[in-house]
């Protein structure tokens, strides 16, 4: 189960330190997600477009890999990245280290930030790549697991 638990959990993109990363850490690439890091039902955030854009002027190398085969060519321009791959098979450890050939970086020096702890998170564990969780509350199974907590106790009617 540690493969799981990521190096680090956040709320939004805005809220990791691009400068801890880089200068403390020594890393030089970030591996995103796609669909619910990146983008929220389908729409990309102006904060999240510019923690993208603050990535890339500090010198990161920046990619998208997903397994969704829907990620949005308009969203990749919007951003400006190139490198990405869809309809990836994570967590297969393969489109990671593939991923690291593409950007040509050592493993060890990526950051994966996804919000799936299964597909991202432990397959950046496993590839030897550094794991950011973004924790959203958002989320179907986020909320889902919510609502049957206060079912058990008692609370049956949520607004």
């Amino acid at each position: 189960m540690n493969n799981l638990k990521p190096r680090e959990t956040y709320k939004s993109l805005s809220d990791i330190s691009l400068i801890y990363l880089k200068e403390d850490l020594g890393i030089e690439g970030l591996i995103f997600d796609f669909d619910g890091t990146i983008t929220f039902n389908k729409k990309l955030s102006a904060e999240n477009i510019e923690f993208i854009d603050k990535a890339k002027a500090m010198g990161f190398k920046v990619s998208v890999l997903s397994n969704n085969y829907h990620v949005s060519k308009k969203s990749l321009e919007l951003i400006d990245v190139t490198v990405s791959r869809k309809f990836a098979f994570k967590p297969r450890k393969k489109p990671f280290l593939d991923m690291a050939k593409r950007l040509e970086l050592n493993p060890g020096k990526i950051a994966v930030i996804g919000n799936n702890r299964i597909s991202d998170i432990w397959g950046a564990n496993r590839s030897g790549m550094y794991s950011i969780y973004i924790q959203n509350m958002n989320n179907y199974f986020y909320k889902k697991h919510i609502k049957k907590q206060l079912k058990k106790d008692g609370i049956t009617t949520v607004e």
